[in-house]
Order: structure tokens, then C-alpha cells, then sequence
């Protein structure tokens, strides 16, 4: 199978979609009583509205500028490094993804050594140390956020 394409128009397209689904739910996660036009809302609005301008002139240039590449998905594309190195990205994007879905109803301790088990063990690390230090540094974190800036986390 032959597919012609460049990665200006696939990240434009995907950055401009995750930016709308984002803009969208600014008002669901960011909740505020304030009826002014300066509110907490208006930086996530502003940095979403830039990104999705932005994403959206790269799927542009992709489309009219930029010459396209030929993939040939065969046995050879399959072995090749870069479709090895993609497949490994997108695992890394799931680990965060479940990381995200977990944390909203397990809090902060927990999704936080999944997270840490997580690519630890698939990066392959084996030393106990990397294991203790990154777990140190989690509980560290949430110390500070809990006693000294005196904020909970979830």
C-alpha cells in the first residue's frame, strides 16, 4: 500500500483537532464566577486559540507548500527504524494517556508510581536506584505541594 504525505499536514491536522477538543472544554475544567472579560479562563484560551491558529497555517503549508513523501508499507518500512522509533512514541503517548486517566480518580501517589513503573520498566531500567530516586523525587514533590505551599493534590 502507497500512502503520499508529509508531517506538516498530519501534525497540523491532529494539533488543530486536540487544540479545539481542548478550547472546548475550558469552561468544564476551568471553573470561574467571574463575569469579566479578564478571567482564569483567558490564558488557556488565548495559548489554545494560538496553537490551533498555528496548527492549522502548518496543515496549510503541508498541503500547498511542501512536497509530499511516498510510504510503501511493506516487510522493509515495518523493520526500519523510524516506524520503530513511531511505534515506540505512541506506547510513550499511551503510558501518559492511561497516567492521565488514572490520576483524575487515583490522585496524585498513585498515578504517580505508575507512572514511574511505567517507563522505567519500559526503557528497561534495571537499577534499583533509578527506581528509589524517581520515587523520591514523587513524594518529594507532593510534600511540597501538601505542606508547604499548603495546596492538595488530588
Amino acid at each position: 500500500m502507497k500512502i503520499k504525505y508529509n508531517s506538516e499536514m498530519v501534525i497540523g491536522v491532529l494539533l488543530t483537532i486536540a487544540s479545539g477538543i481542548l478550547f472546548a472544554r475550558i469552561p468544564i475544567e476551568i471553573k470561574t464566577l467571574e463575569q469579566t472579560m479578564v478571567n482564569a479562563q483567558t490564558v488557556p484560551r488565548i495559548a489554545l486559540g494560538g496553537l490551533s491558529l498555528f496548527s492549522f497555517i502548518l496543515f496549510l503549508q503541508g498541503v500547498f507548500l511542501i512536497p509530499k513523501k511516498v510510504i510503501v508499507f511493506d516487510q522493509a518500512f515495518k523493520e526500519s527504524r523510524g516506524f520503530k522509533d513511531t511505534i515506540r512514541a505512541l506506547i510513550y503517548i499511551g503510558i501518559l494517556i492511561i497516567y492521565t486517566m488514572v490520576f483524575r480518580y487515583l490522585g496524585f501517589i498513585v498515578s504517580s508510581i505508575y507512572l514511574i513503573f511505567a517507563i522505567l520498566i519500559y526503557y528497561g531500567a534495571r537499577k534499583k536506584s533509578y527506581y528509589a530516586i524517581a520515587l523520591s523525587v514523587s513524594a518529594g514533590v507532593y510534600l511540597v505541594f501538601t505542606f508547604v505551599l499548603n495546596i492538595s493534590l488530588p
